[in-house]
């Protein structure tokens, strides 16, 4: 009897365990596939109006905090069928960028 009591006391102590979920791995964008714009300046509305271009995403960085302005980060996606499979499935595909 004792022990059980002691078994039930450290348990009680642990705390109920619950399992853990496994978060979603994040999709890894390659290099070279996104594309990197300032804000354009004084616009306000729904769709984001783009000011100009920068390599990385660091130079998008540095010129946003020079300029208060915010930076978008783009990747273009092309949907592409696979049929391999039992059930045909869409898959998607980074576009990397031209130039």
């Amino acid at each position: 009897m004792a022990g059980v009591a002691a078994v039930e006391a450290k348990e009680a102590e642990l705390g109920a365990r619950t399992p853990r979920r496994r978060q979603k791995a994040k999709e890894a964008i390659p290099d070279g596939i996104a594309r990197f714009f300032l804000a354009k300046a004084g616009v306000t509305g729904a769709a984001p109006a783009l000011d100009r271009e920068f390599q990385t995403e660091g130079e998008a960085m540095i010129e946003a905090l020079k300029t208060g302005q915010s930076y978008f980060s783009i990747v273009e996606w092309r949907a592409t069928a696979d049929f391999a499979g039992k059930n045909p499935q869409v898959k998607k595909e980074a576009v990397k960028k031209k130039g």
